[in-house]
């Protein structure tokens, strides 16, 4: 849950918003984290969506100027929709739309998110592109970054939020909860699926702050990308009608 700070931050992204865009804003909505409980105070980004009638370069231009102000209070490039963009990108973003409905909170207007309908097949494809797209750049950039810690801490903490979606993703699909702790999420996915993920579990308190850096991060990173591995096994066995 976010934090005064952060919420004195929504109020004022949300008022601006409405002023921005009048009669044509739709919605407004917290997601992600700041809408769940994995929050950080000072390290994690607010995200919103901004929903219009229409997106057009005239409604961008409206951002201009209130973009930079908003990063200085941890506020993301907001993600800016129309209801037909929406209705027509289930098929290509459903793990980020089905996570949105996992977790959001309408700031103003409608909610246009909890009538969506994700389709499971869909899911499944996306859930084995993301992991095995990871994969691969995670190696890469391993192999580039070298004995630079802090790049690599960095590769480990901004990596696992992507694994913590897809297994609270396909959780949701095998068994119909819709867990928000990604640390809940975790958990859960081990014993539905039967398999330990010990290292992703780790890299998940430490990007939360509540462990501390092993001594040796390469032989971290090592057991990290053998979790990642068994994970993209676990995805390719799914079968697609049983998602």
């Amino acid at each position: 849950m976010i934090d005064a700070q952060a919420q004195r931050a929504v109020e004022r992204v949300s008022t601006e918003a409405r002023e921005l865009f009048g009669a044509d804003l739709v919605s407004l909505i917290l997601y992600g984290s700041a809408a769940g409980q994995d929050f950080v105070p000072d390290q994690s980004d607010v995200n919103i969506a901004i929903v219009l009638n229409r997106v057009d370069t005239t409604q961008l231009r409206k951002l201009h100027g209130r973009l930079r102000d908003w990063r200085v209070l941890r506020i993301a490039v907001p993600l800016l929709i129309d209801r037909e963009f929406l209705r027509r990108a289930c098929d290509v973003f459903p793990m980020e739309l089905f996570d949105i409905q996992g977790q959001h909170r309408i700031l103003f207007g409608e909610d246009v998110i909890a009538p969506l309908r994700i389709e499971a097949r869909y899911l499944r494809y996306q859930a084995e592109h993301e992991a095995r797209s990871k994969l691969l750049r995670l190696r890469a950039i391993y192999a580039e970054v070298g004995d630079d810690l802090p790049r690599l801490r960095a590769l480990l903490c901004d990596s696992v939020k992507t694994f913590a979606l897809l297994m609270r993703n396909l959780l949701h699909l095998r068994t119909g909860e819709h867990l928000i702790s990604s640390d809940e999420a975790m958990r859960r996915f081990e014993e539905v699926f039967g398999r330990q993920f010990p290292a992703l579990h780790q890299v998940q308190l430490l990007k939360r702050q509540v462990a501390a850096w092993p001594g040796d991060v390469h032989d971290l990173f090592a057991a990290y990308v053998d979790d990642v591995e068994a994970l993209v096994r676990l995805v390719d066995r799914l079968p697609v009608e049983n998602a």
